[in-house]
């Protein structure tokens, strides 16, 4: 499948947002916006998510993709909760033992790590339906997918619909268009419904179709702002892009950290200069440690030779 850098524009883009609204000082200053960017981002995320997965794989490999996700699922998800105990965090634990444990992990993720979460048991079940029915059309295969999707968001705690309908979508584009800019045009206009839709609490619900039109708005205007970058800056930014999971993975421990420094910017009350910094902070912080755990070979640690790539 050749390499759409297109991609990487729209996941460094979702990246920072995704920092933004984990910054509680900028959402406390700007509730509307943050739940504006928060309509949108994930389902947008889900959409790119589905269509990258890879399935033309051994069962052996596919296992190991889950496995990648899965470590570094568990380590952070463990932290995060560990960490909620001490920090001011808006959905911690309050207890630590086995029972909450298992029920953070399993059933209800938290912090911003229910992402991975959705990711192994869609991903699960994709591969395990298109694999088992493999004599079947790509139609069928498809069709039972959304079935399995659907009853397992019926009958368990494990999945949400709504989450698993843009997983399905980013799936559906794999399999039918083959190419991910097949279904978005290049052009500015797309910003206009876009904005419309997004500052209206009414449209900001993941079942609604505005969302589903919010996202692929995104991809057409954010494709457009794409053919500005030039040198060094489309070098780095689509180097964010490609490496949205160490950001995604690590983001937290400075969005947390920023609470603290928070004092020294209130010369400028608006809360955008402090938001800024600590997205720039998080970027670089996070991709550091990935370096680091490159070098250091940590990287095996979450069942991956490279953290970065």
């Amino acid at each position: 499948m050749k390499h759409n850098k297109e991609l990487d524009f729209f996941r460094a883009i979702l990246i920072g947002l995704v920092i933004l609204i984990h910054i509680v000082n900028f959402g406390n200053i700007y509730p509307s916006i943050k739940s504006s960017i928060l309509a949108f981002i994930m389902p947008a995320f889900l959409v790119i998510t589905g269509y990258l997965v890879n399935i033309d794989k051994s069962i052996k490999a596919f296992a190991n993709y889950i496995l990648q996700i899965w470590l570094p699922y568990m380590i952070f998800v463990i932290g995060y909760a560990v960490l909620s105990l001490y920090l001011p965090v808006r959905d911690g634990i309050e207890v630590f033992n086995i029972p909450t444990i298992l029920d953070i992990l399993f059933v209800k993720s938290i912090g911003p790590y229910w992402f991975f979460h959705a990711m192994i048991v869609c991903g699960i079940l994709y591969y395990a339906t298109f694999h088992i029915l493999h004599k079947f059309d790509v139609t069928a295969k498809y069709s039972f997918f959304a079935s399995a999707l659907i009853l397992v968001s019926m009958f368990t705690p494990f999945l949400c619909i709504k989450t698993a309908t843009y997983y399905f979508i980013g799936v559906g584009i794999r399999v039918y268009a083959g190419d991910f800019s097949r279904v978005y045009k290049k052009s500015l206009w797309p910003i206009v419904p876009f904005v419309f839709l997004i500052t209206q609490p009414t449209f900001q619900d993941w079942g609604a179709i505005s969302i589903l039109v919010c996202v692929f708005s995104f991809l057409c205007f954010a494709s457009y702002f794409h053919s500005f970058l030039k040198g060094r800056v489309k070098v780095v930014v689509e180097y964010i892009g490609r490496n949205t999971l160490p950001i995604y993975i690590f983001h937290p421990i400075f969005t947390m950290l920023s609470k603290f420094i928070l004092p020294f910017f209130r010369f400028e009350p608006s809360g955008v200069l402090h938001s800024s910094f600590t997205v720039l902070i998080c970027i670089v912080g996070s991709i550091c440690i990935g370096k680091f755990m490159d070098w250091s070979h940590l990287s095996c640690l979450l069942g991956r030779r490279r953290v970065l790539r």
